[in-house]
C-alpha cells in the first residue's frame, strides 16, 4: 500500500509539472500581452492627435489650398486607423481640388483614393478609379504614386484570387512597376527600400531578401509606420525560411508598433495567433484572433475582415478543444486525488487500529467518530471540486454554442456581400459550402444530435439523412435553435428560407414530439448538455 501511494503522488506531481508549458518566445508573447493593457491609451492618443489636425476646419473663412493640407493630414492619419474615414477625407480633397480648378492636385488625391481602395481589399472600386486618370499628365510623383499604386493592386489581387482560376490582367506587369519604382527614386528612400524587398519576395529570392531587410529595419524608427511593415515582412521572409520560432520575434515587433500607433489595418497580431498551435496555446491564440477581429470590424475593411474570419474558424475550435481537455484533466487529477485520499485514509484507519486495539471499546468509538469527520470533510472537499469542474464544463458547452452561432452569422453576412459580385452558380457553390461547413462544425460539438433528436419524435416521423448528407433542412432549423437562435426571422435569414416556411417546419417538428410539444424546442436544447 504505502508504494501504491508513492506512485500516485509521483503522477500527481508530474501532472501539475505538465501544466507549466511555456512558448519558447514567452518572453516576447508577454510584452504584446502587457501592450494590450495600453491600447485605449494609444487609441486615445491617436484621436487627440487626429481632432489637433482638425481644429482649424472650424474656421470656415481659410483657403481652399490650406483645406486641401489639412485634409490630406487626416487622411495619412486616418489611412492605417478608419478607412471609411480615410476614404471621406481623401474624397474632400478631389471635391476641393475641382473647387480650385486644379488637375493636378485632384489627381494626387485619386491616386491616394485608389491605393487606399487597393489596401482595404475593395478591387473593383479601386479598379474603377484607375479608370478616370489620366496616366499622360502625371507629375514625376505621380508617376511614383501610380507605379507603386498599380503594383500593389496587381499582387494584392493576385493573392486574393491565388486559389480560384480567374487571372488577374496585367499582372505580369508587377515586376515591371516595381523596376520602374527602384529606377527612379533615390535608393535610401523608404519607397525604394520598401520595394526592392518586394521585388526580391515576389521572385522567391528569400535569404537574399532576408539579409537586405535586415539592413532596412537597422535604419528605421522603431516607432515609425515603416518600422512595422518591414517587420512584419521580415516574419513573412522568415516563415518561408522556415524559421518558426524568429517569425514569431519580429511580429511581435511589427504588432508592438501597430499597437502604440493605433493601427487598425494590422496582419501581425492575426499571423501571431495562427502560428500558436499548441493546446496550451489555444487561450492566448483565441484572445489575439479576436483583437485582430475587432481591429478589423473598427477598420472596416473587408479584405482583412475575411481574412481573419477564415481563420477564426480553427483556432475557435481549438481554443474549445483545449477547454474540454483542461476539463478533462481537472476530472483526472480530481480522480487521483479521490483515490490518494482515500488510501491515506486507509493507511490511518490501519495504523489507527493497530496503534489502539487494546485500548477499552470507549476510546475505539471515539477514533471512529474522528476518523468519520475526517471522512466527511474529505467528501465535502470532493463534491466542491466535482461542483467547480461541471461549471467549467456549462462555461465551455456555451462558449462552443456562442462562438459557433458568431461564426454562422459572420459567414451569412459574407455570402450576402458576395452575392453582389459572384454569377448565380458560384454564389450557389458557396451556400452549399456554407451549409456543409456548418453542418460538419455543429456534427463535431454535437455528433449525436441527429439520434438524440429523433427520439424526441414518434417513430413513423423521425428523420432520415440522406446518403451524402449531413443534416436536413429540419434539423439545421432545430440545430440553430439547440444553439440558441430561436427567432424565426433570424433562422429564415440564415438558411435563405421564408419565414412562413421556418414557421410551419418548427410547427410540423413539435407535431410530431412524442411527449409535450410545448417544450419540445426546451428539450432540444438540452441535447449534448451534461448529465
Amino acid at each position: 500500500m504505502k508504494r501504491l501511494f508513492i506512485i500516485l503522488i509521483s503522477a500527481l506531481l508530474l501532472a501539475s509539472c505538465s501544466e507549466g508549458y511555456k512558448h519558447p518566445m514567452e518572453h516576447e508573447l508577454e510584452r504584446i500581452d502587457q501592450a494590450l493593457e495600453s491600447m485605449s491609451k494609444y487609441v486615445e492618443l491617436k484621436e487627440n492627435r487626429i481632432s489637433t489636425i482638425m481644429e482649424p476646419l472650424a474656421d470656415e473663412s481659410i483657403p481652399l489650398m490650406q483645406k486641401y493640407v489639412i485634409y490630406g493630414r487626416l487622411y495619412e492619419e486616418y489611412a492605417p486607423y478608419q478607412f471609411d474615414q480615410a476614404r471621406k477625407m481623401v474624397e474632400m480633397q478631389e471635391q476641393i481640388a475641382e473647387e480650385i480648378g486644379d488637375a493636378s492636385l485632384k489627381t494626387t488625391a485619386t491616386l491616394n483614393k485608389a491605393f487606399l481602395l487597393t489596401n482595404g481589399g475593395m478591387y473593383l472600386e479601386a479598379h474603377n478609379t484607375f479608370q478616370q486618370l489620366d496616366t499622360l499628365a502625371f507629375d514625376y510623383q505621380q508617376k511614383i504614386l501610380w507605379w507603386n499604386t498599380r503594383q500593389k493592386f496587381l499582387s494584392d489581387y493576385s493573392e486574393y484570387l491565388r486559389t480560384s482560376e480567374i487571372i488577374v490582367p496585367d499582372a505580369d506587369k508587377i515586376t515591371s512597376y516595381q523596376n520602374l519604382i527602384l529606377q527612379n527614386t533615390p535608393e535610401d528612400s523608404p519607397l525604394n527600400r520598401h520595394i526592392s524587398i518586394m521585388h526580391l519576395i515576389w521572385a522567391e529570392k528569400w535569404e537574399e531578401a532576408y539579409e537586405e531587410n535586415l539592413r532596412v529595419i537597422e535604419r528605421l524608427n522603431k516607432n515609425s509606420r515603416d518600422y512595422a511593415v518591414q517587420t512584419y515582412w521580415q516574419g513573412f521572409i522568415c516563415e518561408n525560411l522556415k524559421r518558426d520560432d524568429e517569425l514569431i520575434k519580429w511580429w511581435v515587433e511589427s504588432a508592438l508598433c501597430d499597437m502604440q500607433g493605433a493601427i487598425k489595418d494590422n496582419a501581425s497580431l492575426c499571423s501571431i495567433a495562427i502560428k500558436l498551435t499548441e493546446p496550451e496555446e489555444t487561450e492566448r491564440a483565441f484572445k489575439y484572433i479576436s483583437l485582430s477581429l475587432e481591429d478589423a470590424v473598427f477598420y472596416n475593411s473587408k479584405l482583412r475582415k475575411v481574412q481573419i474570419a477564415s481563420t477564426l474558424p480553427w483556432i475557435e475550435k481549438a481554443y474549445i478543444d483545449a477547454k474540454d481537455k483542461q476539463a478533462h484533466d481537472h476530472i483526472r487529477m480530481l480522480v487521483m486525488t479521490s483515490i490518494a485520499a482515500f488510501l491515506l485514509l486507509l493507511a490511518t484507519v490501519f495504523a489507527a487500529t493497530f496503534h489502539h486495539k487494546i485500548r477499552r471499546n470507549a476510546m475505539r468509538v471515539e477514533e471512529k467518530n474522528l476518523e468519520l469527520a475526517r471522512s466527511n470533510a474529505s467528501i465535502a472537499q470532493t463534491e466542491e471540486i466535482l461542483r467547480r469542474t461541471n461549471i467549467e464544463l456549462s462555461e465551455a458547452n456555451a462558449a462552443k454554442e456562442e462562438y459557433l452561432g458568431l461564426f454562422l452569422s459572420m459567414c451569412s453576412g459574407y455570402l450576402d456581400k458576395l452575392k453582389k459580385t459572384i454569377s448565380r452558380e458560384q454564389y450557389d457553390a458557396e451556400l452549399k459550402n456554407f451549409y456543409k461547413t456548418f453542418d460538419t462544425s455543429f456534427l463535431q460539438l454535437y455528433p449525436t444530435f441527429v439520434e438524440e433528436f429523433n427520439a424526441l419524435l414518434k417513430e413513423d416521423s423521425r428523420i432520415n439523412v440522406k446518403e451524402g448528407e449531413l443534416l436536413t433542412t429540419e434539423l439545421r432549423i432545430f440545430a440553430l435553435i439547440k444553439l440558441g437562435i430561436t427567432q424565426s426571422s433570424h433562422i429564415a435569414s440564415l438558411l435563405r428560407y421564408s419565414v412562413n416556411t421556418i414557421y410551419n417546419y418548427r410547427a410540423q417538428i413539435k407535431n410530431a414530439a412524442v411527449s409535450d410539444r410545448d417544450n419540445f424546442e426546451e428539450q432540444v436544447r438540452k441535447i449534448g448538455g451534461l448529465l
